[in-house]
């Protein structure tokens, strides 16, 4: 075997196999399985659904309330709930995302301005940080951008 400056070269592609194939397990073990997805999905759709509720509730006492702006709010967010649900319903049957993921994020976001503009109780925002987080794990997951830190 030649060497190179003293070191054998077999010892050199030994050693940058040794790394190259210990890097690819890690990276596979941060892949998160269909079954997971599917779990994190059902989960939001649940949690997006108590969020729901507790929107519905909070928004009663809310410096919008009985305006336009109030139902406009009750429809955003429950299209957030629905495109959740749907998405769900979806990655169980194809195990695909592509499509209804950046819809669920681009209404979330859209959730999420209308909350920083409005007072809302503390288990209502409480309610909302536990979706973002479930939200940008599911987005993590497929490697697209989430909203960032929940407020």
């Amino acid at each position: 075997m030649k060497r190179l400056h003293g070191i054998r070269l077999s010892s050199l592609v030994g050693v940058f196999l040794l790394v190259v194939s210990c890097s690819v397990p890690a990276s596979a073990q941060n892949r998160v399985s269909d079954k997971d997805l599917a779990i994190m999905m059902d989960n939001l759709h649940s949690d997006a659904g108590r969020f729901q509720s507790a929107f519905d509730d909070s928004i009663k006492k809310s410096t919008i309330r009985h305006t336009s702006q109030e139902k406009e709010a009750r429809q955003l967010v429950e299209r957030f709930q629905k495109s959740a649900e749907g998405m769900y319903n979806h990655f169980k049957d194809t195990k695909k995302a592509d499509v209804d993921l950046p819809n669920v994020l681009t209404t979330a976001r859209e959730v999420d301005v209308l909350l920083r503009g409005i007072s809302l109780n503390e288990r209502t925002n409480a309610m909302w940080a536990k979706v973002v987080t479930e939200l940008n794990q599911i987005a993590e997951a497929f490697n697209m951008p989430g909203l960032g830190q929940p407020r």
